[in-house]
């Protein structure tokens, strides 16, 4: 196989793990994604390495020499919808084998699948936010009371991280804001107490997905990624639980409690 073939199908099978690294999707997933893309061109002495911030792959072609690729990952959200696309392009590929351009295209298809726009996720923020102020034990004016608070939260969450400031920062802010939030309307005398409001808009920000990822990586033996997983998920807590323990604190002080 010419030496360039191999370097575009590892640029596709990286391409493919990072779409699926960069989107929420497992170790595992992307590891077994990479190996479908590479098996359906034809290369099967390969190995592959991924962690949530980088993706290694390994092949040695018919006379033994070896060719890898490493591609940093920058950026990671949430967006399932582009992790199951890869996985059923990978598999697909298997069984209707395409050319490299077609796989290329494919995926830059994928990559550019619009996210919801700005409205329809502060919606369903908002409509997460006052249906927890009710699990929570509220009632209807915590619901609504939820509702804006979530949905305010969100706004500025969206400008912080369109800034860059950090994911520790962002949710440093982001728990400073939902004890805000709660604290204001207990004193405009709208809602008797804060810790409801609070606790509920604050749950938009908890790392559930990235704590399952690090179980999940733990129980498939991806020992070096749960850790790091795992570390994010605590840090992103650290940095709600200081927020708002801080804003609460002084405003303790400041005898607004």
């Amino acid at each position: 196989m010419h030496k360039y073939t191999i370097g575009e199908i590892m640029d596709i099978a990286c391409r493919a793990g990072k779409i699926i690294l960069e989107n929420g999707g497992e170790i595992y997933r992307v590891e077994d994604t990479m190996l479908y893309v590479c098996k359906a061109f034809g290369i099967s002495d390969c190995e592959c390495y991924a962690t949530p911030t980088t993706i290694i792959i390994s092949v040695i072609d018919a006379h033994g020499e070896v060719f890898s690729r490493m591609m940093r990952i920058r950026e990671r959200g949430v967006n399932l919808l582009k992790v199951e696309a890869v996985n059923n392009f990978s598999r697909k590929i298997l069984q209707e084998p395409i050319t490299v351009a077609e796989a290329k295209q494919k995926l830059r298809e994928i990559e550019n699948i619009p996210t919801y726009n700005l409205p329809t996720i502060v919606l369903a923020v908002a409509l997460g936010t006052a249906s927890f102020a009710i699990i929570l034990g509220g009632n209807w004016l915590h619901f609504i009371c939820g509702f804006v608070t979530g949905a305010l939260l969100r706004l500025v969450i969206i400008y912080l991280n369109r800034i860059q400031l950090g994911f520790f920062t962002v949710n440093l802010f982001g728990g400073v804001g939902a004890a805000l939030g709660g604290w204001l309307l207990m004193h405009l005398g709208i809602l008797p107490e804060w810790r409801v409001i609070t606790l509920s808009t604050v749950m938009q920000l908890v790392p559930g997905l990235i704590f399952t990822n690090a179980l999940r990586d733990a129980a498939a033996g991806d020992l070096v990624s749960a850790i790091s997983r795992g570390t994010e998920a605590f840090s992103i807590v650290t940095a709600l639980a200081c927020g708002a323990g801080a804003t609460l604190m002084v405003l303790g002080w400041l005898g607004g409690m």
